[in-house]
């Protein structure tokens, strides 16, 4: 079932035999959630319309090239089929982070570190969310800062979007980007997808192909590289002008070293005229 809502959420469950039974009488299917705001900590129906605890369930990859590697808890990683015989060679653990690893002389090693082999100062960041999904394709070597862009949406916010807050005062959605020190508002918004949008574009604009988008569906490469040639129109005016201002006029400079020497022979003289004491 594609779109957002709550059977694709990462919090909702579905139990097999209510789903058969279901399924056997007619009745339609409802997931169950525990993290609902209305039923916190408890296993409730949901209508299936997302919450502000709303997170996507990441994708699973598909196709020849790619094959199953079992974990425990009844998990499975993905990885390509290169990389198949020589990984399934040891024994594999999904653990509470997310990652499959397994221990070697006491030391634990992640399956996605030992397929990148990231250089020091280096981490590996999943392109699409899903820490089980190693196929060379959904993994890239990037700064831990860098890796922050790629961030999902914090839990308790009270949009189901990345980078969009509610403003109680004035009945608004607002969006709101951090990029370094800076921190970016991108206006109020009577909808709460509009302000999801404008997280998108600037996102776009600052963190380019390693942002976390709400709507990624909306963003091909063409409308990609349109964002980045106006960013970087605009940073060389900013450049350029600054530059401009900072640039030194070389008479002022001989004016000021002038006025330098003169004080410097004025002061030299003073001292001279002064008797010295006997």
């Amino acid at each position: 079932m594609a779109g957002r809502n709550c059977h694709n959420c990462i919090y909702s469950m579905c139990d097999p035999e209510r789903w058969l039974r279901s399924l056997c009488v007619g009745e339609p299917l409802a997931p169950q959630c525990a993290n609902h705001p209305f039923w916190p900590g408890q296993l409730h129906d949901v209508p299936g319309v997302p919450c502000r605890n709303y997170r996507p369930r990441p994708p699973a990859p598909t196709g020849e090239n790619v094959k199953r590697i079992p974990l425990t808890h009844g998990y499975y990683a993905y990885v390509d089929a290169a990389d198949y015989e020589w990984l399934n060679q040891w024994h594999w653990r999904a653990y509470s982070n997310g990652y499959a690893g397994r221990y070697e002389k006491r030391k634990l090693i992640y399956m996605h570190r030992q397929i990148m082999r990231p250089p020091p100062g280096r981490i590996v960041d999943h392109v699409n969310g899903n820490r089980f999904d190693n196929t060379r394709v959904n993994m890239r070597n990037v700064t831990p800062r860098q890796n922050a862009y790629n961030r999902s949406k914090h839990v308790g916010t009270a949009s189901i979007y990345k980078g969009v807050n509610y403003d109680k005062r004035r009945s608004k959605w607002y969006g709101r980007i951090s990029f370094g020190k800076e921190r970016f508002y991108l206006g109020y918004f009577d909808i709460e997808a509009e302000a999801a949008r404008a997280y998108d574009r600037k996102a776009v604009e600052l963190f380019k192909e390693l942002a976390r988008l709400n709507f990624p569906e909306e963003w091909p490469p063409e409308r990609r590289a349109q964002v980045y040639a106006q960013r970087q129109k605009e940073s060389r005016k900013i450049h350029g002008k600054s530059k401009g201002r900072n640039r030194k006029d070389p008479r002022a400079a001989a004016g000021k070293k002038r006025r330098t020497g003169r004080r410097r022979k004025r002061a030299m003289r003073t001292r001279s005229a002064v008797p010295s004491s006997a």
